[in-house]
């Protein structure tokens, strides 16, 4: 019992250990995961060598398994950002359910379509597309804003290929064809959901004199296209280019039918980018081939699998390493004509090194997660939590909040519960996509001042500090909370 009693105090030391240092003493997450599993490892008993060879060894495993996919995925993302794609994409759905349901095509759209790009580029994307919809429209900014909180975060951590639901996943040991036909459904369910009681919740809430700060409005500093300072090679009243060298949806008010209009130039690249300029558009269905012929490689890759029928043709196609490096094939193919040579190795480049950072942050997540593995620790948990299935599921949903809670980073708090509950997963009964689920719900929850992005919000859509709350922290809570709701549910259907 006294055994016991010490290696989940020493469990929970290392927790506060990697709070504490990333929190308090602005330590860099990843130095701060290493040194709370090396604690761990040498408290548990593994020995110093050992422990080095654990968190080595955890961090190669890992990449071993996910890399080249979150290295792939990150670079197609980028690129179909890069062509405007998601731009296109998210006009077609206005135009198809109109701008009164453009917080669902904003949620949608960042959330299911497009989680491959990553968080903050999306946001740069969205956030004055966001805006410029609730100016040119009369519709209030918030629940566009939160709508957009939500969709990003559920891409970022509940739809692959985003970015730490490849990196949980991979430390569950869940296969990628599985998540796409868990991730995607339960990600259009939560993001309806939440955008439902958010928006209603906004009713009562929203104060545009309190929560709009006109000081950062994009509207008065040029950040909209369409508003403040024109494009360089148009008229005064021209729209002006967003950060992103892309133009903002025009709104047409006329007809019966309120719907946003295509930008000729929309898909090429900016100026000085390495692109041509502009150019005739592919048809959206091209431009999203990229992006479907992948996922539909994998997905009949794993429904073959599941229907007991082996195709070794289909097997190799449907790899998600070669799946994703085909898609990463035809997006370059067709980014070509309009971002030139040039511009898409730039893109590709850059994408490198966004991507450099995610892997090795996910490869530290492994370190701690093969620590655990080595130790007692995962058959203590799974005894403590196997009399009722829900336990294991608010579990992790609870570390993974109050992880978010305490340092902000929703990546940090999903993987990092994942890593703790994986060794056990099997003990459990339990399918790991629950987990994963409960552990990407509870990391929704609570963002605020200590996370960057919290920031980013409030300046990109010209928010006070008191509405960033309002749409950002709200918002997500409200999808933590539905997300639990419906893991809860399927724990006790599965």
């Amino acid at each position: 019992m006294a055994d016991t009693t010490l290696l989940l105090l020493h469990t929970a030391i290392t927790v506060a250990i990697v709070v504490g240092l990333i929190v308090f003493a602005k330590i860099n997450p990843v130095i701060s995961l290493v040194l709370g599993a090396l604690y761990l490892g040498i408290a548990a008993g593994l020995g110093y060598e050992g422990t080095t060879t654990a968190v080595t060894e955890g961090f190669g495993l890992l990449m071993a398994e996910v890399g080249l996919i979150i290295g792939f995925g990150v670079m197609l993302g980028t690129l179909l950002s890069a062509m405007g794609t998601l731009h296109r994409v998210v006009d077609g759905m206005l135009r198809l359910f109109g701008v009164n349901r453009s917080p669902y095509v904003i949620g949608l759209a960042s959330g299911v379509v497009f989680p491959a790009i990553y968080f903050d580029v999306a946001l740069v994307i969205l956030g004055p597309m966001a805006r410029s919809i609730a100016l040119r429209t009369g519709l209030s900014i918030a629940p566009l804003a939160g709508a957009l909180a939500i969709g990003l975060e559920v891409a970022l951590l509940m739809v692959p290929p985003g970015a730490a639901a490849l990196a949980i996943a991979a430390a569950l040991d869940i296969p990628l064809g599985t998540m796409l036909l868990w991730g995607i459904p339960f990600g259009i369910v939560v993001i309806v959901v939440s955008i439902l009681l958010h928006s209603l919740l906004m009713r009562f809430t929203w104060s545009d004199d309190k929560d709009d700060d006109p000081l950062t409005d994009p509207e008065h500093t040029g950040e909209i296209a369409g508003y403040g300072a024109p494009a360089a090679d148009g008229p005064p009243d021209a729209p002006a280019a967003t950060a992103t060298g892309q133009r903002a949806p025009q709104i047409d008010r006329g007809g019966g039918a309120t719907a946003v209009t295509q930008d000729p130039q929309r898909g090429t690249a900016p100026a000085g980018a390495g692109g041509r300029g502009p150019g005739r558009q592919l048809p959206l269905l091209v431009a999203l081939l990229p992006l479907l012929v992948p996922v539909l490689l994998i997905v009949a890759d794993t429904s073959s699998s599941a229907a007991g029928v082996e195709i070794a043709v289909l097997g190799f196609l449907g790899n998600p390493v070669v799946a994703l490096l085909i898609g990463l094939l035809v997006g370059t193919a067709l980014a070509v004509p309009s971002l030139g040579r040039t511009g898409v190795e730039e893109v590709v480049v850059r994408a490198a090194g966004t991507s450099g950072v995610i892997l090795l942050f996910t490869g530290v997540a492994g370190s701690l997660g093969q620590v655990i593995a080595e130790t007692n620790i995962g058959d203590l948990v799974a005894g403590l939590f196997s009399a009722n299935a829900a336990f294991p599921l608010v579990l992790a949903w609870l570390v993974a909040a109050l992880l978010r809670l305490a340092q902000g980073s929703g990546s940090v708090a999903a993987i990092t519960a994942a890593a703790l509950l994986a060794p056990v997963v099997s003990d459990l009964g339990l399918p790991a996509v629950l987990i994963w689920l409960a552990a990407a719900s509870g990391a929704a929850f609570g963002g605020h001042v200590t996370d960057n992005t919290f920031w980013i919000f409030k300046t990109l859509l010209g928010l006070s500090v008191r509405g960033t709350f309002q749409v950002y922290t709200v918002a997500q809570g409200l999808l933590s909370f539905v997300g639990l709701g419906a893991v809860l549910v399927l724990g006790v259907v599965v």
